[in-house]
Formats: structure tokens, C-alpha cells, sequence
């Protein structure tokens, strides 16, 4: 059986430092873009369909935190979260490798 909780734990450190490394992200975590603006152009163009805003990223990223520090979720939201999380970073790290970000 997969250990969904061990996967969080890799997977939101690698979204926190492809994160941080786009500016979008603080080095505490936090975001370090007006939570009512937009996404870098590069980003934006990466998590099309995936992540329209920094709000969404704020949930997807607690929700992630918390499974990766062994808080209470329902099946249903670590499921979701399990999956989305996959997605994002699976998007972001195809982007990166192919220099897809630009500013």
C-alpha cells in the first residue's frame, strides 16, 4: 500500500522549491505574491487547468501540509489532494525541464 502521507511529504517540498524558485513562494512558505493577483506569466501558462489562482495554490498547499504533518483529512480529501498534488508538480517540474518559465 502506497503511503500517501510519506509521497506528501516528498512532493510538497519539491512544490515548495519550485515555488520559492519562481518567486512565488517565500523561503518560510508563505506566498510572496498579493493573494488577489496573478501568477507569474510562466507559471500561469503551466498550471492552466490545474491551478487558476494564489488562492487555489493556498488551499492545495495547506491541505498538502497537513497531510504531510499527520493531521486528520477524510479519505476523500487526500485522495483529491493526493492526486491533484501529482498534477501540479508533474506540470511544474515539465516545465522547468524544458524552460518553460519565463518571467
Amino acid at each position: 500500500m502506497i503511503d500517501r502521507r510519506a509521497e506528501f511529504g516528498h512532493w510538497t517540498g519539491r512544490l515548495e522549491i519550485i515555488l520559492i524558485s519562481r518567486g512565488v513562494l517565500r523561503e518560510d512558505g508563505e506566498l510572496a505574491i498579493q493573494v488577489g493577483s496573478q501568477f507569474p506569466k510562466g507559471l500561469e501558462d503551466a498550471l492552466d487547468g490545474f491551478i487558476e489562482n494564489p488562492i487555489e495554490l493556498v488551499g492545495l498547499l495547506k491541505i498538502c501540509r497537513d497531510a504531510r504533518d499527520g493531521r486528520p483529512l477524510s479519505p476523500a480529501v487526500l485522495m483529491a489532494a493526493h492526486l491533484m498534488t501529482r498534477e501540479v508538480l508533474q506540470v511544474l517540474q515539465d516545465s522547468e525541464a524544458v524552460g518553460d518559465f519565463r518571467s
